[in-house]
């Protein structure tokens, strides 16, 4: 049912109810064509709902409209300040003001409310904002919401709490300041609490969809995924929308559910197959689930509406995950290229690095494999065996043996029982002194041989063999036979037709030792 009131209709959007917001809004502007404020609450209804353009559409049509109402140029501000084009943004800003003469506190608090919540964040100029509105008017819960939010971005909890509580007494029923609080208490980890606040709200307003979906994240990080689901759905209840479920489909991707996501993702598509956010929840989810030619598809079928709607953000992870299933369905080329695209949008997903390590040392191209593996060990917080390993054989097969006993030798220094740390070094030391003058792969396979547990032998073979045939040689070369010949009974025991230990047992050396 369409509300009857702005009010109705903004809470409709508060609620994430978009599509009944939307009819709503439709309602109130074909009732009165040109009230510029209907066309900013419409914008931010589709704003909130991830859709930039659209938003944008309604806040230039309320000024074309009614060029005197501010909150449009508010609207058209905020666009321009989340593409960070921060001078034309506060120019639209500032005739909000203007046009207000600096008495409306919903001015002040809209552009505050971009100022905290935009990636360029300016908390000072949010914190003045807010100040002025409270001079307006101290009675507004909103006010101290936005004060309670600023506080948060900079790290300050003990104040945060204070502004929210401080909307709780104004307005007793303030769901919103309520489920900002367990926000709060979430983001510090502490979930009793958190989830104390959720149920809270949803006693106090049950109508209030977001508590449900907090409630789901909650027990989706306690692991109690049935109870996450059990709350989704309450949150579908109320938002039983395609945008609500498309949501929900994400949801169960990030809950690692991706069977149910995918099945939730097809039912819908297989109705509505428009929305590109549903390709790249299911694009996502066949990847997790080794689906991958699906994978592809949908990830595909993504590309092609987000580059066809500029209200589409394309993130970092849609082009790592379009390279992996590149990777995986063997377009090795373009996959590389994706993963690279990847880390140019945002360079902190860290594991792209070994992924790309990993292809150009598949394709031998071993300069760009050490390149990369070397990026994600700087920026990486911990020592990484795996990269480590990968880093020093992509040395290796450049033939730089001693960077890569470096490398190798860090995976024995963090994870002294591994075995495969101290065989590589063996190999590596070997292939530095080839003609065997030094003997420097000696420790190093006499630590593997150490390390590897006697019931791991026979999976190991062809490794433990290649170490006891350098030390049998060590042992020969040194003259010390009786010691060289344990390491040639033992290669004999597990390869018979072992052409090293045939050699030294016929020699004249070994006969004795047979």
């Amino acid at each position: 049912m369409g509300a009857q009131t702005l009010a109705d209709a903004i809470k409709q959007t508060t609620n994430e109810q978009f599509e009944t917001a939307d009819a709503s809004f439709k309602a109130l502007i074909q009732r009165e064509p040109n009230k510029g404020e209907y066309y900013f609450y419409y914008g931010e209804n589709f704003f909130k709902n991830d859709n930039e353009e659209m938003a944008s559409n309604m806040y230039n049509k309320g000024i074309e409209l009614n060029a005197t109402d501010p909150l449009c140029y508010i609207g058209v501000g905020k666009i321009l300040w989340y593409n960070k084009k921060d001078i034309e943004a506060k120019s639209n800003f500032f005739k909000a003001v203007t046009l207000s003469q600096s008495k409306n506190t919903t001015v002040f608090m809209k552009i505050a409310e971009v100022y905290i919540n935009a990636e360029n964040k300016d908390i000072p100029e949010a914190m003045n904002l807010l100040n002025k509105a409270l001079k307006l008017n101290d009675k507004d819960p909103e006010v101290y919401i936005l004060f309670g939010d600023a506080y948060l971005e900079q790290n300050n909890g003990t104040e945060a709490i204070k502004m929210y509580n401080k909307a709780i007494e104004l307005n007793k029923n303030s769901v919103k300041a309520i489920v900002r609080i367990g926000k709060l208490y979430s983001g510090a980890r502490n979930y009793n609490d958190a989830l104390a606040r959720y149920k809270e709200a949803s006693e106090k307003d049950p109508s209030f969809a977001p508590a449900y979906r907090e409630k789901a994240e909650i027990y989706y990080r306690a692991g109690q995924y049935q109870n996450a689901v059990d709350q989704y759905q309450k949150f579908l209840e109320l938002n039983n929308n395609l945008s609500a479920r498309i949501r929900y489909t994400g949801f169960l991707y990030q809950a690692k559910k991706y069977e149910d996501a995918i099945k939730q993702g097809t039912d819908i598509f297989n109705t509505d197959s428009s929305n590109a956010y549903l390709y790249r929840f299911l694009g996502y989810s066949y990847y997790e689930n080794k689906d991958y030619p699906k994978g592809v598809n949908k990830m595909e079928g993504f590309f092609q509406k987000a580059n066809a709607d500029k209200g589409i953000k394309i993130i970092s992870q849609d082009y790592e995950y379009y390279g992996r299933l590149q990777l995986r369905t063997g377009k090795d080329s373009l996959g590389i290229i994706n993963m690279k695209r990847a880390l140019e949008i945002d360079s902190t997903h860290i594991d792209v690095y070994s992924d790309l390590g990993s292809e150009y040392f598949k394709k031998k191209m071993y300069k760009e494999s050490i390149a990369m593996y070397k990026k994600k060990i700087e920026k990486s917080e911990k020592e990484n065996a795996n990269d480590n390993f990968g880093l020093g054989k992509a040395y290796y097969f450049s033939k730089e043996f001693m960077l890569a006993d470096s490398a190798f030798k860090k995976i024995t220094i963090s994870n002294p029982d591994l075995p495969l740390g101290y065989l590589w070094r063996g190999r590596a030391n070997a292939q530095y002194d080839p003609k065997n003058e030094k003997w420097l792969a000696k420790d190093h396979y006499e630590m593997y041989i150490s390390k590897v547990k006697p019931e791991e032998i026979e999976k190991n073979k062809k490794d433990i063999i290649e170490a006891y045939t350098y030390m049998g040689a060590f042992n020969n070369g040194k003259k010390d036979y009786a010691a060289a010949s344990e390491f040639f009974k033992k290669i004999k025991a597990l390869d018979p037709a072992n052409e090293m230990a045939k050699n030294f047992f016929e020699s004249k050396e070994g006969m004795k030792y047979k």
